[in-house]
């Protein structure tokens, strides 16, 4: 197999070229079908660049509501230990704050 950019031939099993590592074979990665160019899977049609920002958003999302879960625990959890100095009276703000919101 030929190398595209260097014209270095390359074993059939190789994934990259061994002298300049550019792709020389391409894995979807929805139907892991192997193929010699990039951009569209020749099987199901998906456009690897698409499908790899779809991902990137996807934990991105992911993130942010694990983040915003955390956030919302240790915001209970300080009223708690609060509990003791402010009487209860924190606690019952933040919880009403809370009802108001939603």
């Amino acid at each position: 197999m030929q190398c595209p950019k260097c014209k270095t031939e390359n074993p059939e099993t190789a994934t990259y070229c061994v002298r300049c590592h550019t792709p020389v074979k391409y894995t979807c990665p929805s139907c892991k079908h192997v193929q010699i160019q990039g951009g569209t899977c020749e099987k199901c049609g998906v456009d690897f660049a698409k499908y790899a920002a779809m991902l990137v958003f996807q934990a991105k999302d992911t993130a942010q509501a694990e983040r915003a879960k955390a956030q919302g625990r240790a915001a209970v959890i300080k009223q708690i230990l609060l509990l003791p100095i402010t009487g209860g009276l924190s606690l019952i703000k933040y919880f009403v704050g809370r009802s108001r919101d939603k």
